[in-house]
């Protein structure tokens, strides 16, 4: 490793670090904030705002003091809306003729009536048939109502208890709290804990003696200590006096007031909080500015420049510039709901998995946050903040197609932008001397490349293929240059195909030599034993040998006509082919069947791996048994002897490679056969399915050099591919259809 290597490696690690750094600090004075949040909790349940500490103000004219009062008043407005009074609820005046008939509603569904475990009524009575019942039929209502009087009287008095109940218990809440009186009158009911004397009437003067009261009558509300004229907790008293006056009445008032001992109390336990927050605030501000330093410097050395002078940049750098944005904003709004949500889930003081477990969390979405911001520096300082935004690239993509209407394709299209542009620029006295220049100029450009094009074309019709038309980059001619780069195509591709006809010349001239020699061997056979027969005579004791000969040749005669027929009709297509679901599995298993006995003799082992039971597939099963029977004789033929011949069948999917080859069709299914061939094979694939085409060159064999030909274009009747590879000796054969749902 030289120095340079070592030395940019060291600056990584060292970047690394203090980003880790810069994480762990920024955690840690999240972490202190949200204990010290913890920790601003009264024993009210009331949690104590932070501006307020720092402010240095008292207990008193704290922000909890203004919402002690606030909350006070709507409880006590909500119990005398609600409940009112005891007389009120034992004279069930609180309880309303819907909700009667909604606890009868319980009672007809289940048939009794009961709370939690404790049962009311144990059985209700119905006074019909039960196809008749239909509790929202009002007859059938007041039917069972009626019946059931007895049950209605218990469910009502059971809900007069437990409102009791509730009113008692809000009552004992109010009553429960030291130094604090409170008097509620809506003009028929009252609520108080304050002793009433007979013939005096409670006034606010009672209450505002106290340090901290609260009075509303007559509509208007008054408060010591009041509230702040400014600042976020100004607004809540024109909510509650809103609140409030939803209960109005003339004679609706509510007095209550907190003493000397409950003020003090508070004040004890809020100076108490206020030293603690007070001590945290360093170790908060100390790891802030740890924090912000390291971002600072990671800021500033994140993307320096190289020993080359480029701007390092990373993989993850090359995201759109939106993606990098909104990567910033979703960091920003996850953290401010983690750190909010645990802030108002839990207002006690955290432990230690508690603490892990926030931590863990703001550390990963500040890794997250950090990580696009410092990606969104380092382009920035790269200038490829527009570059790697998708609206600049679309604007590109745009300047882009307007510069192709321009420049682009269609001669006539530019050819209208330039003459439009020359009249009008030529209409003008200045710029018409532009124009004749412009014209002296470029004209004698184009009529060279024109003349350079007419040139190419009169070789190429002499003959000379091979000529280039010389074709050029810029933009005055760039039509001319498209129209010699196609003549020049043009000229290729001819030369191919003439190269390829004179190919084909060559393959007829063989495929007529081919085919004369196998009619001419077994002929001049047949011809010699004839003559034989003819001079030995029928008697001779070699007869029954010649008779065998002249049989097989005969055979072979046939069946080398057969192969040529069926080779004609295969390859014009006038074959009929009947396309159906067939089992490739089951030709295959009979196809061996039918040849077991040349297997047997041929010694070759034949191994098949198939793992499924059926492999369907959509062709003509009698061209399909053929295509089979041809590559299996083929294996017999050329195989060599004692060696093994594997044959596999499996599905190709849409999407997949074969060979090299995309497969944008639908699911094919495959038939492979591999066999060891018992010749060298110096030949191409290609040529072994031309017609009369054989392994051997010498055609010391049987075969008429049809089969691969044939298996070919059956194959491709069935709209199917077939291929063969040579690797050595190795020789595959490969049919693939196409697959049957």
């Amino acid at each position: 490793m030289d120095i340079k290597s070592k030395k940019f490696n060291q600056n990584i690690a060292v970047r690394a670090a203090v980003f880790i750094l810069c994480v762990l600090m920024f955690t840690t004075c999240i972490i202190s904030s949200l204990s010290m949040v913890g920790s601003l909790q009264l024993s009210t349940l009331r949690s104590v705002s932070i501006d307020d500490i720092i402010a240095g103000k008292s207990y008193k004219q704290s922000g909890d003091m203004q919402d002690l009062l606030n909350e006070k008043a709507m409880s006590i407005m909500r119990v005398l809306d609600e409940y009112k009074s005891k007389e009120y609820i034992q004279s069930a005046a609180g309880i309303s003729e819907d909700e009667i008939i909604e606890e009868m509603h319980s009672l007809y569904d289940y048939g009794q009536y009961s709370r939690g475990n404790k049962i009311i009524v144990e059985k209700a009575v119905y006074p019909y048939s039960e196809n008749e019942r239909d509790f929202y039929d009002p007859i059938v209502r007041n039917a069972f109502i009626n019946a059931n009087k007895e049950a209605e009287a218990a469910i009502k008095a059971f809900l007069i208890k437990e409102d009791l109940a509730n009113f008692e218990m809000r009552l004992k809440e109010f009553n429960a709290i030291n130094g604090f009186s409170y008097y509620a009158t809506d003009g028929q009911n009252v609520i108080t804990n304050v002793a009433l004397q007979q013939g005096n009437a409670v006034s606010s003067g009672d209450f505002s003696k106290q340090p901290a009261y609260f009075t509303y009558e007559n509509g208007e509300v008054k408060k010591v200590p009041e509230s702040e004229a400014t600042g976020t907790r100004s607004g809540s008293d024109y909510y509650l006096k809103d609140q409030l006056n939803s209960y109005y009445n003339e004679d609706l008032k509510l007095y209550f007031s907190f003493d000397g001992r409950y003020l003090a109390a508070a004040a004890t336990e809020y100076n108490q909080i206020s030293k603690e927050v007070i001590s945290k605030l360093p170790l908060i501000i100390a790891t802030f500015l740890i924090a912000l330093i390291t971002f600072i410097w990671l800021a500033v050395t994140t993307g320096r420049r190289d020993s080359e002078g480029k701007r390092k940049l990373y993989s993850a750098d090359n995201i759109w510039t939106e993606i990098q944005l909104a990567g910033i904003m979703v960091a920003l709004v996850l953290g401010f709901i983690a750190i909010t949500s645990w802030a108002c889930y839990d207002r006690g003081y955290m432990n230690l998995v508690e603490i892990g477990l926030v931590g863990s969390v703001i550390a990963l979405i500040a890794s997250l946050g950090l990580w696009f911001v410092l990606s969104t520096i380092r382009i920035i300082k790269a200038r490829v903040f527009l570059k790697n935004s998708i609206i600049c690239k679309l604007g590109k993509l745009l300047i882009d197609l307007i510069s192709e209407v321009i420049n682009g394709k269609g001669i006539m299209r530019k050819a209208m932008i330039v003459s439009l542009a020359i009249c009008l620029l030529s209409a003008t006295v200045f710029m018409a001397p532009v124009v004749l220049v412009a014209i002296i100029l470029l004209v004698p450009i184009w009529a060279r490349r024109f003349d350079e094009l007419q040139k190419g074309v009169d070789e190429v019709k002499s003959g000379n293929l091979a000529y280039k038309i010389p074709t050029y980059s810029d933009k005055k001619t760039v039509e001319l240059s498209r129209l010699a780069e196609g003549i020049n195509e043009i000229s290729e591709a001819s030369n191919i195909a003439v190269q390829n006809e004179l190919k084909n010349q060559r393959m007829k001239t063989e495929l007529i030599s081919n085919v004369s020699h196998d009619l001419k061997t077994p002929l001049t056979s047949m011809v010699s034993y004839v003559d034989l027969l003819k001079k030995e005579g029928l008697d001779s004791e070699n007869a029954p040998e010649y008779l065998d000969i002249l049989e097989q040749k005969t055979e072979r005669l046939t069946k080398l006509t057969e192969d040529l027929f069926e080779a004609a009709k295969a390859s014009s297509g006038a074959m009929p082919v009947n396309l159906e679901k067939v089992d490739l599995l089951s030709i295959l298993n009979q196809s061996l069947g039918e040849m077991s006995k040349g297997i047997e003799e041929s010694g070759l082992e034949f191994i098949i791996n198939a793992p499924q039971e059926r492999y369907f597939v959509m062709s003509d099963g009698r061209l399909l048994w053929r295509v089979i029977e041809n590559l299996l004789g083929n294996v017999l033929k050329y195989a060599q002897e004692k060696s093994r011949v594997y044959i596999e069948i499996k599905e190709l999917k849409s999407g997949k490679d074969m060979n090299g080859v995309r497969n944008t069709a639908g699911n094919m299914m495959i038939l492979e056969i591999k066999n060891m061939s018992r010749q060298a094979l110096n030949i191409e694939p290609d040529e072994l399915m031309e017609r009369f085409k054989r392994g051997d060159e010498a055609r010391t064999t049987d075969g008429s050099g049809l089969g691969l030909a044939i298996t070919n274009d059956l194959v491709r009747l069935m709209n199917g591919w077939f291929e063969i590879t040579i690797d050595g000796d190795l020789f595959k054969a490969t049919v693939m259809l196409d697959k049957a749902n």
